[in-house]
Parts: C-alpha cells; sequence; structure tokens
C-alpha cells in the first residue's frame, strides 16, 4: 500500500516539490494538496502580520525598537 502523497514549497526555489523530490531542508511543509503548499508563503505572511498586530508581539517590538530606533515593527 502506497502512502498518500504530500507536497512542500521549497523555499530557495520557489516551487511545489513532491514529498519524494523534498531537496534541502528549506521547505515548508508538508501540505495535503500541491495548491496549498503553493499558498503557504502568502499564508505564513498573513500569519506573521496577525501576530505583529497581537498583544503578543509587543515585548519583541519593544526590543526591537531598543535596538534599532529607526525601525517601525508594528
Amino acid at each position: 500500500m502506497r502512502a498518500s502523497q504530500s507536497y512542500w514549497y521549497n523555499l530557495s526555489t520557489q516551487m511545489v516539490v513532491r514529498d519524494d523530490e523534498r531537496p534541502s531542508e528549506d521547505c515548508l511543509g508538508p501540505f495535503a494538496t500541491a495548491q496549498e503548499a503553493e499558498e503557504s508563503p502568502a499564508v505564513l505572511v498573513e500569519y506573521a502580520r496577525a501576530w505583529l498586530d497581537s498583544e503578543e508581539s509587543a515585548p519583541y517590538r519593544e526590543m526591537a525598537a531598543e535596538l534599532d530606533d529607526s525601525s517601525d515593527y508594528s
């Protein structure tokens, strides 16, 4: 019996690869479909922006501001 196929998003090549083609550790996944893998970078950016807007990120924004007064992390 063959295991179900999973997909990865390769950050270096910016391409979707199958589980058996996964060339390196710089891949996001696994995902159940190629479409989920393709959309994963945009989803991660969305999650990151939501986290930056949350109260949980406040201490980290404050630390970053102390390190570099010219950066805007909010």
